[in-house]
Parts: structure tokens; C-alpha cells; sequence
């Protein structure tokens, strides 16, 4: 698998709409809601609470555990289609409170990423027709379909809840082979749908873009405006300040500073810095937690330490302690792990999930 650099994996910046869909999914189809969240860092309680927000890497796990457990027959198709403008928050009340269609669109795009965006989105126009094309923002080949059609049918279903009119596209490509649930597709979008093509694209009329909104208020739209700007300068801020938090924390792992400490670091008081912290749907402990279970894969994939070693790298000094949170963090001994991290040979270790049986992977 392709080693995954970026650092935006692993913040936690998306709303947990998907999140809470896939869940919903999991319970009508008799699955085990608690376990698909095990290990991941949020348990499903948490995806109900106010500006939760969930990193890439936390919903790639999901969807392919989700996957695992009732199987992909149109999963995408399905959570893309329970969604309205209300799925998006802040942005979809923007969206609904813009004059036209069109005005909508370029809203949601623009702040794609406060919607919870898993794929960048763009919007070409052409002679008599525009479409929205669809790239992948990371690599993680067993879950892209999962992506992409949740992306389209979620689109799809925005756009016919905005208008208020059963909207049809032109026609559906997808860089992906036709899979054995194709015909869901073609009742789904009513359009020609082409598989193995060169680009994720929907495609539709341009006279789309003109409709106007019945929910039409140019003084919401402005002040929705207004917030979403305030919100990217804070979530930049939120971003730098958690990333500040880890590198503080990997740097004295087996004693990690106090948060009265980190605040007086940063000048303001510890009330302030924990409320920033769960703003970002995160917590203190939470950090110190998800930063040793990072490290402790890191070194359980050398068989040059002992598991005396890594327990003490990672911060214990009692190698029982270091057994009991592993087994909380991933749902693995840590004698387990390392004998299934050696059958995923130069795998980026942020996507690892050992929940699973090593032969349920794809």
C-alpha cells in the first residue's frame, strides 16, 4: 500500500454525519455497532455529540469494518441517499438559504470541507451541460467505491431536496469496474452509468444551475457566510493547537506534561485549553492515548525489542499496564498485534486496523 505522508489523515475535521449513517446501517442490518468503533478512538455515543468531528483515517477504519460486517451491496448508494442539506450543518442551511441552484453548489464546494467532504469536489461547465468531478484525497483503494458513491448519491439527493424537483442527471462515470450491485446505479440515477472510466463524474444539464430556491434569504445566506469564514480561521487554529499538543506529549511519553502545564505554555488558562481541545471532538487523554498507540505499532513492528521495550518507549513502565491499554486502544494483545503488523509488510502503520482477523482484509 502507498505510504500516506500527509498529515490531514489524522486530524479530526470532519462532522460525523457518514459516521452516524454508517452506524445506523449496521443496526438495521443486525450487525454490532460497538464493535466496528473498537479501538477507533470514539465509541458511537460520541458520533451523537455536538460539533464531534472524526479524522480520515478514523472513518477509512469504519467503513471497511462496516464492510466487513454486512458486506458492500450498494453501502455507499444507501448512506449518500438517507442525506438532505440538513446533513451538512452550518453549510447546508448556507446552501438552502442561497437564490439559486447554481449559488448552492459553489457555496457547498467552497466550503466542502466543513461538510465533511471525504473527496476533493469540483465543478466544470461546458456548452449546455456541467458536471461535478470527484478525486480521491488519499490512497486507500479498498474503500474508494465506498466513496465515491456515497459522494454522488448524497449529491443527488442534496440537490432534488434544495430544488424540490426529482432532478435526473445526463450520465454517471466511474474509474471503478462494474461491481455485482451495478444495477443499483441505473434505479438510482435513472441516467446511463459507465464503469472503468477515466474520471468520477456526474454530469447534468446547466439549466440546473439557474433554478431558483424556495428557500431563498440573502441575509441568512450572508450571515452563514460570515460563520463558515470564522470557522476555518478556528479550525486552523484547532489544528495547529493539536498538533502543538502531540509533539509536547511525544516528546515525554512515559511522564506526559500536565494540561495546567501546556496551558501556562500557551499562556492562557487550562479551562480555556480544555474546552479547545473538546471543541475538536477530542480530549487530553485522548491525545496522550492515540500518540502511545501510534508509537507502540511503530515499535511492535521490529523484532529487535522486547515487549519489556516497548511497553517502557511507549510509556509504562509496568509491561502489564502497557497489555491492558493496548488491548484497549486496538482490541489485541500486544503478542497478537505484532504477529499480524509482520503479515502487512510495508503498510503505513496510521492505517492499521487489528481489530480484524488478519485473512478479513482486504
Amino acid at each position: 500500500m502507498k505510504e500516506i505522508a500527509d498529515p490531514r489523515f489524522s486530524n479530526a475535521s470532519a462532522p460525523a454525519h457518514v459516521s452516524r449513517l454508517l452506524l445506523r446501517v449496521v443496526a438495521e442490518r443486525k450487525g454490532d455497532v460497538e464493535r466496528v468503533c473498537l479501538g477507533l478512538g470514539f465509541t458511537p455515543e460520541d458520533l451523537l455529540r455536538p460539533g464531534f468531528r472524526v479524522s480520515h483515517r478514523q472513518s477509512y477504519l469504519l467503513v471497511r469494518r462496516v464492510m466487513e460486517q454486512v458486506g458492500n451491496k450498494g453501502l455507499g448508494l444507501d448512506v449518500g441517499g438517507r442525506q438532505s442539506a440538513v446533513s451538512l450543518g452550518l453549510v447546508g442551511l448556507g446552501m438552502q438559504a442561497c437564490a439559486t441552484l447554481g449559488e448552492a453548489l459553489e457555496l457547498g464546494l467552497h466550503y466542502q470541507r466543513h461538510a465533511g467532504a471525504m473527496l476533493d469536489y469540483t465543478m466544470e461547465r461546458q456548452a449546455d451541460k456541467a458536471r461535478v468531478v470527484l478525486v480521491p484525497r488519499f490512497y486507500e483503494p479498498d474503500v474508494a467505491a465506498f466513496y465515491v458513491e456515497e459522494a454522488f448519491s448524497s449529491s443527488l439527493s442534496i440537490v432534488r431536496h434544495l430544488s424540490g424537483v426529482h432532478l435526473v442527471p445526463s450520465q454517471l462515470c466511474l474509474d471503478y469496474p462494474s461491481p455485482a450491485h451495478a444495477g443499483l446505479y441505473e434505479t438510482l440515477f435513472e441516467c446511463p452509468v459507465h464503469f472503468a472510466e477515466r474520471v468520477n463524474a456526474i454530469e447534468f444539464d446547466l439549466a440546473w444551475l439557474a433554478m431558483p430556491l424556495a428557500t431563498r434569504d440573502e441575509a441568512v445566506a450572508a450571515e452563514v457566510v460570515e460563520l463558515l469564514k470564522e470557522a476555518r480561521w478556528i479550525d486552523q487554529e484547532r489544528s495547529e493547537l493539536i498538533e502543538g499538543l502531540q509533539r509536547e506529549v511525544r516528546k515525554q511519553l512515559d511522564s506526559p506534561p500536565s494540561l495546567a502545564h501546556l496551558a501556562r505554555q500557551l499562556n492562557i488558562s487550562e479551562r480555556t485549553l480544555r474546552r479547545r481541545i473538546e471543541s475538536a471532538g477530542l480530549s487530553y487523554q485522548g491525545i496522550i492515548d492515540e500518540t502511545r498507540r501510534a508509537r507502540a505499532l511503530a515499535l511492535l513492528g521490529r523484532d529487535d525489542l522486547p515487549l519489556v521495550e516497548v511497553a517502557f518507549q511507549t510509556g509504562f513502565s509496568d509491561v502489564r499496564n502497557f497489555r491492558r491499554a493496548f488491548k484497549r486502544w486496538t482490541g489485541l494483545g500486544p503478542r497478537e498485534a505484532r504477529k499480524r503488523l509482520h503479515q502487512l509488510p510495508n503498510i503505513d502503520l496510521a492505517l492499521v486496523d487489528l481489530s480484524q482477523p488478519s485473512g478479513a482484509r482486504g
